[in-house]
């Protein structure tokens, strides 16, 4: 055999131009391969296998190469081929080699075919993540001449980063709530209308037949629930600051007690005991709500005078006076009525529930349950179910401003990989948790910042968050690692 320097480049022109043929066997069966991988990380791309050849046939004359090769269609790599050499041919190649040739090839001789394990590393570029690896198999004879020529399918699987990444499902963090009392208090401010200087209530006068049967609304949610045990009804009343601070806390007072005995007669199965009253002095704290959500031109004015006047009396003078009286005419139509209330206070305590009952009491009264009941309810079902994220997300809408349910909540919609929401509702979480961390972790990887999420990942395990420790695991597993 005469091996020449452009012996290879010659066989590879050959091969380039053969069709694609998909098939399960190499070289008439005579071949395996075995552990293939093709797997890119970084820059690099990998491609391995354990090849072996026990039952390959091939006369002494003759040398069968093999050239595993990446293409997508339109790209094409071939990686470095091996050789297996009949007797003679390896004689020739041996000779070749003495007097200087270079041969790029992985060469075995035919009576030394033990298993090998074949791996090439390779520049990864951007169209190798769709690249199928082909074996192509060319059988050479005396004077090279070409016996044989196939092309067959190794694998079409090309494991990229993102790719890997893409498959992976980060672990989610909940916190389970701590079991408290369920005492709960509803408030309702009410504005009842009365005629001048009287504490008569008139169910009929201007919007009272409205007030009143938002109050009764109010009651009829608690009363008679076999859930539920009122412990007190508190009914207290604010005057506006305008007038002699003795006639107003005297005004406000009647009107208190009018409002307890209309609940009392009307209101049904409730003790007279249950209720209280009080009088919550003139609303100088309700004025500076108002005129904060009004925004009237005085504002500001106003807010400072009550703000360092030196008692009651001196700031309504000075109210009064304020630019010609113009703004205190104002307020006195249109800010000091809404001052003039009486706020109902409903405390009572909630019975606690299996969670098959909660799931009843989810659908008619969510308001009755608590955290650690929303949390058996969500774990009922699968994570990621309907009824698992919505559990969570009633709990939320029924503790719009507690840290727990705020991050259950964005846990919930991570389930579903809902990255928006889960944003949203992670900003009111508590952010020196580990749950906090591997959760904004989560939200970050879903968003392609695999950097950012690795760093909260660390931050969540180094606060012993388990779940952090196993995403940090699963991450860089497919990053560094084949599988």
């Amino acid at each position: 055999m005469t091996v020449k320097k452009n012996y290879l480049l010659l066989v590879l022109a050959f091969l380039c131009a053969l069709p694609l043929c998909a098939k399960k066997k190499f070289y008439s069966d005579a071949i395996t391969m075995s552990d293939i991988y093709v797997w890119q990380q970084g820059n690099s791309l990998t491609a391995s296998m354990l090849v072996d050849m026990p039952a390959l046939k091939i006369e002494h004359h003759e040398a069968l190469v093999l050239i595993p090769t990446l293409t997508d269609g339109t790209n094409t790599l071939e990686l470095q081929p091996i050789i297996v050499n009949g007797k003679k041919k390896q004689k020739e190649y041996e000779k070749a080699v003495k007097k200087g040739a270079q041969i790029n090839a992985l060469v075995v001789p035919y009576e030394k075919r033990d298993a090998f394990v074949y791996s090439q590393v390779c520049q990864y570029q951007p169209w190798m993540a769709n690249a199928s690896l082909y074996l192509v198999e060319t059988l050479l004879g005396k004077k090279d001449k070409v016996l044989m020529a196939s092309q067959e399918l190794i694998t079409n699987v090309v494991s990229t980063e993102a790719k890997r990444l893409a498959e992976l499902i980060p672990v989610v963090a909940f916190i389970e709530p701590v079991e408290v009392d369920k005492v709960v208090t509803d408030v309702y401010n009410t504005y009842l209308d009365f005629k001048l200087n009287q504490a008569t209530i008139l169910p009929n006068y201007k919007n009272n037949a409205k007030e009143l049967d938002n109050i009764k609304q109010l009651f009829e949610g608690v009363v008679g629930n076999s859930d539920i045990v009122i412990n007190e009804i508190s009914i207290e009343g604010y005057a506006s600051p305008e007038g002699p601070e003795g006639f107003n806390q005297n005004l406000a007072k009647r009107r208190t007690e009018s409002l307890m005995k209309y609940l009392a007669s009307n209101i049904k199965d409730i003790p007279a005991t249950t209720y209280t009253t009080k009088f919550g002095g003139e609303n100088w704290e309700g004025l500076i709500i108002a005129l904060t959500e009004l925004n009237p031109s005085y504002k500001d004015s106003i807010i400072t005078i009550i703000n360092t006047a030196p008692d009651d009396n001196a700031r309504k003078q000075m109210i009064k006076a304020y630019d010609g009286g113009k703004p205190y005419a104002d307020m006195l139509k249109n800010i000091y009525p809404l001052l003039r209330n009486v706020a109902i206070s409903i405390n009572y305590t909630v019975n606690t529930f299996t969670t098959d009952q909660a799931l009843v009491v989810m659908e008619a009264n969510p308001n009755l349950l608590s955290q650690t009941e929303y949390y058996n309810v969500a774990f009922r079902s699968p994570r990621g179910s309907k009824k698992f994220v919505e559990a969570f997300e009633v709990a939320q809408a029924q503790y719009p401003d507690d840290p727990v349910a705020n991050l259950n909540a964005a846990g919930a919609y991570l389930t579903t990989k809902n990255v928006a929401k889960a944003s949203k509702a992670i900003s009111k979480a508590d952010k020196k948790t580990g749950e906090y961390y591997n959760n904004l972790g989560i939200i970050n990887f879903y968003q392609g910042n695999t950097a950012q999420a690795i760093e909260y990942f660390k931050q969540s395990a180094a606060l012993g968050n388990q779940a952090a420790v196993t995403n940090l695991s699963k991450i860089m597993n497919a990053i560094n690692a084949h599988q």
